[in-house]
């Protein structure tokens, strides 16, 4: 990635925090590199970034390799259920993507909801800066199984 499409990530980090809607009932949201490095956090309350920020980006690498040992490929979206809390990992393009996580008491449609909000306002802000997000959509795909 070029030094301009670093600045886009930048920028985008920057109004990132803008598009959360704290009374959608989500913990955390953050925008990462691919590296785990956080470029834009939102929480609820205070959660340790670098555990939670490495951790996701070392699930998300982890799920990936899975899946393309299996035949397949990576995914552009990652939905976990664990205890009380559910998260989903979105790619931006090929070096970051967003994690959203709430409680399992939010309705999975808020959470998708919050994904695609976040997406699109990270790929707005690129768009006005003149150079695109790479392999953003305005209408991002979020796959979260439906309830049982």
């Amino acid at each position: 990635m070029g030094r301009e499409s670093s600045t886009n990530l930048e920028q985008a980090a920057l109004s990132f925090l803008s598009a959360i809607d704290p009374e959608r009932g989500i913990d955390a949201a953050l925008f990462l590199r691919r590296t785990g490095l956080v470029l834009a956090s939102w929480t609820r309350e205070g959660i340790r970034l670098d555990v939670v920020s490495v951790m996701a980006a070392t699930m998300l690498a982890s799920i990936d390799t899975i899946l393309e040992a299996l035949g397949g490929s990576a995914s552009e979206s990652v939905a976990v259920e664990g205890g009380d809390h559910q998260m989903v990992a979105t790619k931006i393009g090929s070096k970051a993507f967003l994690v959203v996580i709430a409680r399992m008491s939010v309705a999975r449609s808020a959470v998708r909801k919050t994904v695609r909000e976040l997406v699109t306002q990270l790929s707005r802000i690129a768009s006005e800066m003149g150079s695109p997000l790479e392999g953003t959509t305005a209408h991002p795909r979020v796959q979260v199984r439906p309830p049982r």
